[in-house]
């Protein structure tokens, strides 16, 4: 599971660049340190006249959750996407990047939980896989949702957490928003990155706080001695 992750530097420049969009959308997006679950993030997802920049809700919300309403979906196995009735549509005919530059995951130890940063070694940006949704509710308004889709760990991950979520390679990206890309070519996209892609860092509680959301977050915790 991934419930939480960073974008500490939002700049539309450099986003623009990086997933090689080229529409107008413009945003004023504050440093994230802490993205949680409900929270509207950015995503990149492909439309006709090319790839488009916009906000999505983290949680999924499918067709059938208007029906019997729960909890937003927020992460998607990768095992089962292709199959699970509340992800099988929009892995087929919804998929989007969510930029990032590095997530938390909590590694168990005799004395609690002990919260991790993965991120790239000069936080470069990168790309989760992820589904989205479109539902409209019954006073009418259209909510746009999202998920990320989780897989198996790698080496580096595999002592932290039994789960990881896909970082795509830049060079799959475009497969990945195709819509006429092949169901089992993307499938094989969701393998966990390699092992020298990101590093684990220790940090401070903070990060268990929603309502903490500033740099002071990724700092390393304090040691009493």
């Amino acid at each position: 599971m991934c419930g939480r992750y960073t974008l500490t530097n939002p700049d539309p420049k450099r986003l623009k660049m990086r997933f090689g969009i080229d529409d107008p959308f413009e945003f004023d997006e504050r440093p994230r340190f802490n993205i949680a679950p409900t929270d509207s993030v950015l995503a990149v997802r492909r439309k006709p006249e090319g790839r488009e920049l916009g906000k999505l809700r983290w949680g999924l919300m499918p067709g059938r959750w208007a029906e019997k309403p729960g909890r937003p979906l927020i992460n998607a196995r990768a095992e089962t996407v292709s199959t699970q009735p509340a992800y099988r549509e929009s892995f087929k005919q919804r998929r989007c990047l969510l930029p990032a530059d590095g997530f938390y995951e909590w590694k168990k130890l005799p004395t609690g939980k002990q919260p991790m940063w993965m991120a790239r070694p000069e936080r470069e940006l990168f790309a989760f896989a992820g589904i989205w949704a479109e539902l409209e509710r019954k006073d009418g308004e259209i909510v746009h949702s999202c998920a990320l889709i989780t897989t198996e760990p790698n080496e580096m991950m595999r002592p932290i957490h039994d789960r990881m979520p896909v970082v795509l390679p830049e060079n799959v990206e475009s497969t990945w928003l195709d819509p006429e890309a092949d169901l089992d070519v993307l499938l094989d996209l969701l393998r966990p990155a390699p092992e020298d892609l990101l590093v684990a860092h220790e940090v401070g509680e903070g990060v268990n706080d929603v309502r903490q959301d500033g740099p002071e977050l990724l700092e390393p915790p304090m040691k009493l001695f």
